[in-house]
């Protein structure tokens, strides 16, 4: 089983793995959300970034122990662990951030002091509407041109990729503040009601069928080992990477003869959704 996406870390595990891995304690697991955002999932206690989770993510906590819990996220059942600050009561959310990145104010008022940023995903509920102005339930008031009902969904993602460019790369990162290759695929993705996976190798194993490189088209996703990126015109590809630390489209021939050259290898696979 792969561990990433496998609620077990030795001394809790869900239900569903009994018989199925050794644990100390078998649980159901509780429903939370994620009440900050963007936020570091980690592999350990004090360990490393392997992802990030956007506010109001849903997520089932199945430890709480010297300040994290461990968890699983519901949108793509990656493990790890978070602050425990950072975990709240699962709640009726009923907007998202469907811009880039947005602001919330002590006062319906651009010019007032700001609260709180949000980014692409983020989700919210709102109190009331008035004028141009959301009221959310947890304070502050957010321009509701920035949000869209909890039930909408872009259509485009090659566009909606376009509006993370620019961010600055940062590993396990997923949203405009830093985001990585895979991140980037997610996001544009989710955002546009198509479910994926967290990292580059589930992506490719998952997502769409196999084309061949000739076919290569816009919407194309185009696969290496360890690195994705969507192709946001036949010739021209997006992508979250380290030679720009940043969110950049460039000509994916370029990007092939640079990747091969740097022994990252050729690509292993055009995918189509």
């Amino acid at each position: 089983m792969d561990s990433r996406v496998t609620p077990a870390n030795g001394r809790v595990a869900a239900n569903f793995l009994k018989g199925k891995v050794n644990s100390e304690s078998f649980l159901e697991g509780s429903k939370a959300q994620c009440g900050f955002g963007p936020i570091d999932l980690l592999n350990a206690h004090d360990g490393n970034r392997v992802s990030q989770l956007s506010l109001g993510d849903p997520i089932k906590v199945f430890e709480q122990l010297n300040g994290f819990a461990y968890i699983q996220s519901e949108k793509d059942q990656y493990c790890g662990y978070i602050s425990e600050s950072y975990v709240a009561p699962r709640t009726k959310l009923s907007h998202w951030v469907y811009v880039a990145g947005s602001n919330s104010y002590i006062k319906p008022d651009f010019k007032q002091k700001d609260m709180n940023e949000f980014f692409l995903g983020d989700k919210v509920t709102v109190k009331k509407v008035t004028g141009v102005w959301a009221e959310l339930t947890n304070g502050g008031f957010i321009p509701v041109c920035h949000l869209k009902k909890i039930e909408y969904q872009l259509v485009d993602y090659v566009a909606t990729s376009r509006l993370l460019l620019n961010s600055p790369y940062l590993w396990g990162g997923g949203s405009r503040k830093g985001i990585d290759c895979s991140g980037l695929v997610q996001l544009a993705l989710n955002v546009c009601g198509i479910n994926c996976p967290r990292d580059t190798d589930m992506q490719e194993e998952s997502l769409g069928k196999r084309v061949k490189l000739t076919e290569a088209k816009k919407g194309d996703l185009v696969f290496w080992r360890g690195h994705v990126g969507i192709l946001s015109e036949d010739d021209t590809l997006i992508h979250a990477n380290a030679y720009h630390m940043a969110v950049v489209e460039e000509d994916v021939n370029l990007v092939m003869a640079r990747i091969e050259k740097s022994d990252g290898g050729a690509v292993t696979s055009i995918k189509r959704l």
